[in-house]
């Protein structure tokens, strides 16, 4: 049989903060837009402050890429690969010499009238 957990054995709950420990007790009931964006200014600023706090307190380490193994390997050509160029080799020859005649065809017939 389990015992069940007592206060003695379970680490106190850490009290949840509510909204009314944030705002100074200086504040009206009602925030006005001009409230609203001076805290959030005073926010804005105590963060860069709490930020170049750390990185003064944090001594600059410089930045040291691992040494790279990049090993490169030399392989042939499979049967597949030297069929696929040489497919593409013979479309790009046909296709300008096509180009080439259908463009050289068409030129001559065209027209220019002047009015």
């Amino acid at each position: 049989m389990e015992s069940a957990p007592g206060p003695s054995n379970q680490a106190p709950l850490p009290q949840l903060n509510t909204p009314e420990q944030f705002l100074p007790s200086s504040l009206p009931p009602e925030i006005t837009p001009e409230i609203l964006e001076a805290m959030k200014a005073e926010a804005r600023q105590r963060a860069i402050y709490q930020v170049l706090q750390q990185r003064q307190e944090q001594p600059q380490k410089p930045f040291l890429a691992p040494p790279s193994n990049v090993v490169y390997v030399r392989r042939n050509l499979t049967v597949a690969e030297l069929i696929l160029i040489f497919a593409l080799s013979c479309g790009v020859v046909v296709g300008v010499q096509a180009g080439w005649g259908f463009v050289s065809n068409l030129l001559p017939k065209v027209e220019i009238r002047v009015k």
